[in-house]
């Protein structure tokens, strides 16, 4: 082998793939355990409830802000890990390089959706805000808090997707595997 060639070896990751995949993927093991803290909470509220008969009153909105938190936490692992639902009839019949574009196409559309989606939670955060607007429960928790979860939920989509379509650009390959048929 010659000073000139480069050893032969995997392609090398883009480093833009690397700082979202931690990212994302970090939001989304912080997703999955507040899932499991929600289970905990209603567990806990069964056997409470129906051991000691000594309902709680904060089980319920702790559990429904934990699932907020964790659905949109986990959403951009999701295109991450290109677990998304899709509907394969044209995609099967597509070649690589229409696959490729279709891709694309798919990516701009989830970041331009992911942007809206995001600027309007947080608009509607500020003005729940500036009206302290409040759940009507005894926690009385702020309404922002539930929209601080789509906001950053949606931001990180938002990254995910830019970062797939950056690096489609750059790479002009796919940075994984395509959306296809999963099966069950």
């Amino acid at each position: 082998m010659s000073a000139e060639t480069p050893p032969a070896g995997p392609r090398q990751r883009h480093w833009l793939l690397s700082v979202t995949d931690r990212i994302v993927l970090t939001s989304g093991h912080i997703g999955s355990w507040i899932f499991f803290v929600v289970g905990g909470c209603v567990a806990y509220e069964v056997v409470v409830r129906y051991g000691f008969n000594n309902p709680t009153h904060w089980v319920e909105e702790v559990s429904r802000l934990g699932m907020v938190w964790g659905t949109f936490l986990a959403l951009a692992t999701c295109l991450n890990r290109r677990q998304m639902i899709t509907i394969t009839v044209l995609l099967d019949r597509l070649g690589p390089r229409a696959r490729f574009v279709q891709e694309v196409i798919t990516f701009t559309l989830v970041a331009v959706l992911a942007a809206v989606i995001a600027w309007y939670a947080l608009e509607s955060m500020m003005q729940t805000i500036s009206v302290n607007r409040r759940t009507n429960t005894v926690m009385s928790m702020p309404y922002w808090v539930f929209y601080l979860a789509i906001i950053i939920g949606f931001a990180l989509l938002l990254l995910q997707a830019l970062t797939d379509i950056i690096v489609m650009a750059v790479t002009g390959t796919r940075p994984r595997g395509g959306f296809g048929q999963e099966e069950i």
